[in-house]
C-alpha cells in the first residue's frame, strides 16, 4: 500500500479555491474542504488555525486569479487600459461564483480615501498609457477609476447572472461611453 500523500497548506488551500470557484464562497467550510481532499476536518485545522485564515487565502488567490483573466485578455487593436477591462467583463461572465465572491459577497469592504480597491494598481497603471491621462493628477485617475468601476461592475453583474443577454460588444462601447463620458466631467479632452 503506498504512503498516503501528505497534506499542505497549498493542498488545502487549492481544494478550497475550487471549492469556491465551483459553490461559491458560502460552500466554504473546514467540513467541506475536508470532504474534497478526502480527510477530515482536524488536518485543515492543524494547518489554518481558523476557517477565517483559510477564507482569507481563498480571497487573496480569487483576486490573483482575476487579475491573470483581466490580463490575458488582449486585442491589440484596443488600448492596455480596455482590453483589462474587456478582460474584466469576461471574468464576470465566466467565473460565476469567483467575480460574485471578489465584487458582490461583501467579504471585504473599501474605504476609497484609505483602501487601494480591487483591480485599481492594475488599471490605473493602464490607464497611464493614454496620451491623455499621463499628465492628469493621481487624484484624478482615482476618480476616474473608481467610478468607471462601479459602472464597470454593474455590467459585470447582469453578464454574471444573466439577468440580461448583452453582447461583449455592446458591452465594451457602453464602457468606452462611460469612459469618454468621465474624462469630459474631469475636463479632460484630446
Amino acid at each position: 500500500m503506498p504512503p498516503k500523500a501528505e497534506l499542505t497548506k497549498e493542498k488545502v488551500l487549492s481544494a478550497a479555491f475550487e471549492l469556491v470557484r465551483k459553490n461559491g464562497l458560502e460552500a466554504l467550510s473546514a467540513r467541506n474542504v475536508a470532504e474534497a481532499i478526502g480527510c477530515s476536518t482536524q488536518p485543515i485545522y492543524s494547518l489554518y488555525s481558523s476557517i477565517d485564515e483559510l477564507k482569507e487565502g481563498v480571497y487573496d488567490k480569487a483576486t490573483e486569479f482575476a487579475r491573470e483573466a483581466m490580463l490575458a485578455y488582449q486585442d491589440p487593436h484596443h488600448s492596455p487600459a480596455l482590453n483589462v477591462t474587456i478582460g474584466f467583463l469576461y471574468f464576470a461572465q465566466e467565473e460565476k461564483y469567483l467575480f460574485r465572491t471578489l465584487y458582490l459577497s461583501g467579504y471585504k469592504t473599501y474605504n476609497p480615501h484609505t483602501d487601494e480597491f480591487l483591480g485599481e494598481e492594475l488599471t490605473t497603471r493602464y490607464m497611464r498609457y493614454s496620451k491623455r491621462l499621463n499628465m492628469v493628477s493621481d487624484e484624478q485617475i482615482k476618480r476616474i477609476f473608481l467610478k468607471l468601476m462601479i459602472y464597470l461592475i454593474g455590467i459585470g453583474t447582469l453578464l454574471n447572472t444573466r439577468t440580461l443577454e448583452l453582447d461583449m460588444d455592446v458591452a465594451t462601447e457602453m464602457i468606452r461611453e462611460m469612459y469618454e463620458m468621465l474624462l469630459l466631467k474631469e475636463g479632460i479632452t484630446y
